[in-house]
């Protein structure tokens, strides 16, 4: 017994050199430092980022009560091409932050890896050590071939006799281990977060390219001119009269198509996506680059120029035509007072007249800049609109469906 208790001693001795019982192993301990040290630096810029946001926000607060006017929706447009300009390095220095983050914690999971390989096998020769003379050979054969730190575990829960300073090894080990899932979870959360911003990034990207074409295409339509300005937006009101005065005159006579069609649909006046995308505005989005000039009276859907574009529902084409604001349009009449409408398209697929079913193409989207039937566009995208009575409402109370 004593020379049991002298090997004993021997071996904890040699493991407290070491430093097993929960000492760190400061491997990264000055990198660790470091990456503290930056992180605080990226929080501060975005800190100082957040305060111009705020005067920005209040400029454009101000141009969007005053009265419409070209100089006014350029003012705008320069603030808010500025305050998102500001949101992009907001968001990239945030980026960074988490790459630093992230990188800190693959730093804690590779100590805490380390550590825990190093723990397991010196408590292994430990309940050796300690038992060999009371151990089975089959629980000798599971602790020696143990492949992870519960296999380990078990074996030392299967022995009969345990003493203090193993029970206390076996502790510390399980905390090693508990700290190691618990940065390994952190780290998880971390690149979500990464994730999440790469994608805000981009959305906030292609809003700046927007409002930056936006500038270009309103100097382009007024010439500069206020009077010009003043031209357009009588021009692009009477276009929305026009059309709303148009839907009510052909819906009874499209409504007796639909009834008498030779393709019924169970639903007739169920609105399905005509396509799918990302939204990039809403109905009557607050930062339409073009609001001054009219609300924003439908959905914009981010989608590559040729995109195909179904019938929402089954219905007649009133008519597809180009017009100032829609570039190329199509104006589909369904059942129970409803309409679709389809702009900025780089293709017509049906003629005025034609009876459409739900699913069927109609054309191809387009809305890039320059190209024919773009109308006023600052991407590739499909504008969808629904109307009751001819009067645009929000979309999203009706669409439904894939």
């Amino acid at each position: 017994m004593n020379n049991r208790r002298k090997a004993q001693s021997k071996i904890f001795a040699f493991i407290a050199l070491a430093g097993f019982f929960g000492s760190a192993s400061g491997v990264f301990a000055n990198e660790a430092d470091d990456l503290q040290a930056e992180i605080q630096n990226k929080q501060a810029e975005i800190s100082s980022i957040n305060k111009k946001l705020d005067d920005y926000k209040k400029k454009i607060a101000e141009y969007s009560k005053k009265s419409a006017s070209l100089e006014g929706d350029l003012a705008m447009l320069e603030n808010e091409q500025a305050m998102t300009e500001l949101d992009v390095a907001a968001t990239q220095t945030q980026i960074d932050s988490t790459q630093l983050e992230l990188q800190g914690l693959g730093n804690e999971v590779d100590d805490a890896n380390a550590k825990l390989n190093k723990e397991k096998g010196m408590l292994a020769n430990l309940i050796f050590a300690l038992h060999k003379q009371d151990v089975s050979g089959e629980q000798l054969q599971l602790i020696a071939g143990a492949k992870n730190i519960d296999d380990v575990f078990r074996a030392a829960a299967d022995l009969e006799t345990v003493n203090g300073d193993l029970k206390k090894t076996l502790s510390v080990t399980q905390v090693t281990k508990g700290n190691l899932e618990n940065s390994m979870a952190k780290q998880k959360t971390k690149l979500e977060d990464l994730q999440k911003l790469e994608g805000d990034l981009s959305v906030q990207v292609d809003a700046l390219e927007g409002r930056r074409v936006a500038k270009t295409l309103l100097v382009k339509e007024t010439e500069g001119s206020e009077a010009q300005y003043k031209v357009l937006m009588s021009e692009l009101r009477q276009e929305q009269q026009a059309i709303t005065a148009r839907i009510n005159a052909l819906q009874q006579k499209a409504q007796d198509q639909i009834a008498n069609s030779d393709e019924p649909d169970a639903n007739p006046s169920a609105i399905t996506w005509p396509l799918h995308g990302r939204i990039t505005t809403l109905f009557h989005d607050p930062t339409y680059p073009f609001r001054h000039l009219f609300a924003h009276s439908g959905l914009d859907i981010a989608t590559p120029q040729g995109t195909p574009v179904a019938a929402a529902a089954p219905g007649v084409v009133a008519w597809a035509r180009t017009g100032s604001d829609y570039g190329n349009y199509i104006m589909i009449i369904h059942a129970n007072g409803l309409a679709t409408l389809y702009a900025h398209l780089s293709r017509f697929d049906v003629s005025q007249d034609d009876y459409v079913s739900r699913g069927q193409i109609i054309g191809l989207s387009g809305g890039r800049p320059g190209t024919q039937g773009a109308g006023l566009s600052t991407g590739s995208h499909l504008h969808f609109e629904v109307r009751k009575a001819g009067i645009p409402d929000d979309p999203m109370k009706y669409l439904s469906g894939d």
